[in-house]
Parts: C-alpha cells; structure tokens; sequence
C-alpha cells in the first residue's frame, strides 16, 4: 500500500475508533429516555454515571499517559478498543445499574487510561513536524464522523424495535461492532516497532518515570494546560447557544436542536481539518492561529451579545454558528502545539496526560456553574456565560504569545531549550530524532 495513502488511513482509523469507543458512556446523549426507561433508573443516578466516569478518567490522565510513553501506541490502542468492547458487551446483556457503576468505572480504564494519550500521541507520531495541525484536524474530522456515524446507526436500529430494552440492546451491539472493527483495522494499520528499532533508540530518548518530575516542572506544559481548559470551555459551553436560542430568542425545541447538531457535527467534519491546514500553511504556527483565531472567536462571540434578544432570530442563529466554527478550529488542532513547545516525543504521552486533566476540567467545573448562572438570573445568565467565554478568548490569545516567544520553535527551525535546568530541556531531542521515533505507517 502506498505510504501516504496507509498514513491517512491510519488517521482516519485512530479518529473513528476515538468517536465510537466514547458512544457508550456518553449514551445519555442520545438514547436518554430510553436508558432511564430499560435501566429503572433516576436522572440524578444517569447523571452519576457519567460524573462518575469523568472523575475517574481525570485521575487516570497522568499514570495512562507514563504507560502510553512506555509501551506501543498498537498494543495500547488495540487492547484498549477491545477492552471496552467487552465491558459494553457485559452491559448490554444486563441493563442493571449496579453493573452499570462497575462497567462505567472499567469503561474509564479502556476509554480514558492510556488509549487517550496513546491515540494523541499516535497522531503526532505519524505526521511531520509542519504538518501536525492538518494530521490533529484530520483525526478529529473522523473523530466527528466515528461518533455521529456510530450514533446514527445505533439509533436506526433501535427505532426498528418496537420494545425499548430489545432496541438498547441491539443499539449497544452496532457501537460494539464498530469499536471492534476499528480495532481490526488499527491492528493491520499499525505497526510495532522491531526490536532493531527499539535497541537503536538511545537511552537519553526513552521515557523513565524520573522524567515525570521534569515535565511537572515544565511551566510550558502548565501554560499550554490553561490555553487547552480556554479553548476546550469554548467547544464544550457552545452547547450553551442551544437553550439561548429556545429561550430568549424563541426558537422551538427541533429547530434548535438541529442547529446545535450542525454546530457540533456537521462543524466539526469542516472546521478542524481546515484549523489544520491555517495552522499549518498560512500562520505555520498552531500558536499564532491560537492567537489569531480565538480574538475573531471572542469577536463572535460578542457579536451574539451586541445582537440581543430582539435581533431577526435567524440572523442570530447564524451568528451562534460563528463561534462553533472557530471553537472547532482551534480544539481541532489543541494538541499539535505539544510539538511546537518542544514537548520531546518521549514524554509526549506523560504530558498529554497532565494538559488533558487540567484541560477537561471545563466539563467538572464549568458546566454546573454556568447552569447556576441561568438558575439564579434567569435569561441574563446567557450574557454572563457568553462574556466568561470571550474572556477566556483573551487568555487564549495573551497565553499563546507568551508560549510562542518564550517556549515555541515554528517548523523547520532549530528547537531552544524549554527549560534550562530540566530534564526535558536539556535532553530535548532535535528533529532527526522526533522522526525516527514516528510509529511505523510505512
């Protein structure tokens, strides 16, 4: 097979595999009624089984990105995708809660330990270094299209049944049978790498869990951690516009609801490879499109706010589009800075571990207060969420000119030293190095 044609492939596979393997524990998504109805459950215990299941992937990023630096990328990815395929197996024959917590506490060890990290670093692993914008665009345009595509079938099937538990649970078997395909196509698509390759890689380029305490220490993996949680809240509190545009503008429930799909799928398929391509050929710099595209992000945002309640109700449903897109520009391409700030390759997994904790964190903390803030002032709460949202823009922004000038070294130029008396920095390694230890597509 040609190599370009494997590589892309390859991409395709890692982002597919990442959006259906999330399809259960995110199932409340789509089939909500439905699992309350089959399960006997409560909203408050569907809820904590997704709270549940966040806390503990949170707890998981660190020690699952250290592994992802110390095994293959295949064996992680693999046994990853097939582990949870079981844990969904066991879950689709019982519909009882008590297994429920059991299989959703399992489920954040094979969906959020090391194949997180080790799916992330994959996707550096493959791409060179001034194209890792377009690889972390292409992957999460499939990682879109895994998760919608897997959804959209199981619904499908399940509205084929007239009785709900029978629908759940051939609805389970399609997300099964797509995380398992993925699987087998991730097991002829990747590749290990000899133990030629593996003894010929110098000892100073191989991780060791003393390097932990060097990346802890690294203040451009903190920075970079608190640009991560500003853009993610952006992706993540878009859902915010859906309720915005029902309540206060006055749209129905449907059409709202179809615009939001819009936003965040049809959006997604779009704007993270083309985030990719600005990165990586117009500003040759994921951090200069950071800075760049988070002031036009945080423009649009106000334009939502300057609009008001009493705007054309369509022209403000368009304007809410605005922000989706560029929120899916910029977390498309969120982790191909790691490589910029001159994140060695062997300790790639480790801080994608510790940036995905504090970067996630919007979920946990800002969810919950944000829906305060429409309990406690009613419709004037969407103005303070959508003012948080642009102040976080210019975080964003005042962040990645801080990385950029103290930390980055653009493509095709010689890396600095990161961190003078670090381990990372002082045995950074060039970029011949982050070549060869790319994970064998070829």
């Amino acid at each position: 097979m040609n190599t370009t044609v494997r590589k892309y492939l390859t991409l395709i596979a890692l982002g597919f595999s990442a959006g259906a393997v999330y399809c259960l524990p995110y199932i409340k998504y789509v089939f909500y009624d439905a699992m309350l109805d089959v399960m006997h459950i409560s909203n408050t215990q569907s809820g904590f089984l997704l709270s549940m299941y966040a806390f503990v992937c949170i707890f998981l990023y660190i020690p699952g990105g250290m592994l992802a630096d110390r095994i293959s990328a295949k064996k992680a990815i693999v046994f990853s995708l097939l582990g949870s395929a079981l844990m969904a197996l066991i879950f689709m024959f019982t519909f009882n809660y008590v297994v429920a917590l059991v299989v959703w506490l399992l489920y954040a060890f094979g969906s959020g330990f090391v194949f997180w990290s080790a799916i992330l670093k994959a996707v550096r692993m493959i791409g060179t270094e001034d194209e890792q914008g377009f690889m972390y665009g292409v992957y999460y345009a499939a990682n879109g299209a895994g998760g919608a595509i897997t959804n959209a079938v199981a619904l499908k099937v399940f509205d084929g049944f007239s009785d709900a538990r029978q629908g759940m649970f051939w609805a389970i078997a399609v997300m099964i049978t797509f995380v398992a395909l993925a699987a087998i196509i991730l097991l002829g698509l990747l590749d290990e790498p000899s133990a030629k390759e593996q003894a010929a890689t110098p000892e100073s380029e191989r991780f060791h869990f003393s390097d932990l305490g060097a990346v802890l220490k690294n203040p451009a993996v903190w920075l970079i951690s608190i640009v991560f949680f500003c853009i993610y809240a952006q992706y993540s509190c878009s859902s915010f516009f859906t309720p915005y545009l029902t309540d206060v503008i006055g749209f129905d429930s449907t059409t709202s609801g179809y615009l939001q799909i819009v936003r965040s799928y049809v959006v997604m398929l779009i704007a993270a490879p083309v985030g990719g391509f600005i990165a990586d050929k117009l500003c040759h710099s994921t951090l200069r499109w950071f800075v760049i595209g988070s002031v036009i992000l945080g423009i649009s945002i106000l334009a939502v706010v300057l609009a008001g309640p009493h705007a054309n109700g369509w022209l403000v449903a368009i304007l809410t589009l605005i922000p989706g897109l560029f929120s899916m520009c910029l977390y498309g391409v969120m982790f191909s800075s790691m490589q910029e700030i001159n994140i060695p390759v062997k300790v790639a997994g480790t801080a994608i571990g510790i940036a995905s904790i504090v970067g996630y964190l919007p979920d946990v903390i800002l969810q919950p207060f944000f829906g305060s803030l429409i309990d406690n002032r009613g419709n004037n709460g969407y103005t303070a969420i959508f003012l948080y949202l642009a102040a976080f823009c210019a975080v964003i922004a005042v962040l990645s000119v801080v990385l950029f000038r103290r930390f980055a070294h653009p493509a095709g130029q010689d890396a600095p030293r990161v961190v003078e008396n670090s381990a990372i920095g002082d045995n950074a390694i060039d970029d011949s190095a982050i070549e060869n230890s790319r994970v064998e597509t070829a």
